[in-house]
């Protein structure tokens, strides 16, 4: 990714550094999670990490806690909440599946 693809990560704030590592962290966020559009927001006094979801969530979704969108302040946080994200509707199927009715 190029800094025209994502220039709110060049930011005052960011060093060349710092907005290298951001776009690398973004990068892997999105591949790791294509079903999610993943951005950076760098204009505030800190940055943002935002993910929302593609595909409209059902109620059983809903039920099984999946969120459509969410914020973190750090790649790790995001990363972490995207996992629990992936895992809720899989985790519910097991239930529904294996508990009696």
């Amino acid at each position: 990714m190029t800094s025209r693809e994502n220039p709110a990560l060049r930011g005052s704030q960011f060093s060349e550094e710092a907005a290298e590592l951001a776009e690398r962290r973004l990068a892997a966020l999105r591949q790791a999670y294509p079903g999610w559009d993943i951005v950076c927001v760098t204009d505030l006094g800190v940055p943002i990490w935002y993910a929302t979801l593609r595909a409209t969530v059902t109620q059983r979704q809903r039920q099984a806690g999946v969120r459509e969108t969410f914020m973190r302040f750090s790649p790790e946080d995001l990363a972490s909440e995207l996992s629990v994200q992936v895992e809720r509707p899989h985790s519910a199927r097991a239930r529904h599946t294996f508990t009696a009715p």
